[in-house]
């Protein structure tokens, strides 16, 4: 496990860093034909390619961190959320997963405002951004309903963005 941050907390997730016992997890989250359809690698992740990106990429890469978030009054783990601090020093990117019976009660919400809170105090990032799938209807109605605004195009992807401070 890298020790990157601590963990982040809101009114009703704990949100830890990711550990290799998070595979099988985070697989069946990013192999759902729901879910992938809209990823710039549109297939089914297994857990060899995930766990070759977590000890090759990720535990080295100090500006991304990556949390499952878990219900704080049962411990149930609803999803999985991530911040990549970009090539600007004052941009991070968020990404987010959330499983479907989970979705549509604020709980997304809540884990990406607690990664924005993360994003401006300790990175000191200005903006946040987003890149959505055009297809991805309801997840640019999330992002528009958290404040974002979409300011550009990048193939089949709609950029979003947030400014924070």
């Amino acid at each position: 496990m890298s020790a990157k941050v601590s963990n982040l907390s809101t009114e009703r997730l704990f949100l830890r860093e990711i550990t290799e016992k998070d595979t099988a997890l985070i697989v069946t989250f990013r192999s759902d034909p729901e879910v992938y359809q809209y990823f710039l690698s549109p297939h089914p992740l297994t857990e060899e390619e995930h766990l070759n990106w977590f000890r090759t990429r990720y535990l080295s890469d100090d500006n991304c961190m990556n949390w499952a978030a878990a219900l704080k009054d049962s411990g149930e783990t609803i999803g999985v959320f991530g911040i990549k601090r970009q090539e600007s020093e004052h941009t991070a990117e968020v990404s987010y997963i959330l499983s479907p019976e989970f979705q549509g009660k604020g709980y997304a919400g809540e884990a990406v405002e607690g990664m924005i809170r993360f994003a401006s105090e300790e990175w000191h990032c200005r903006f946040v951004s987003a890149q959505i799938h055009v297809e991805n209807q309801k997840s640019a109605a999330f992002a528009k309903g958290l404040g974002f605004e979409c300011f550009g195009r990048r193939g089949k992807f709609e950029l979003y963005r947030k400014v924070i401070m």
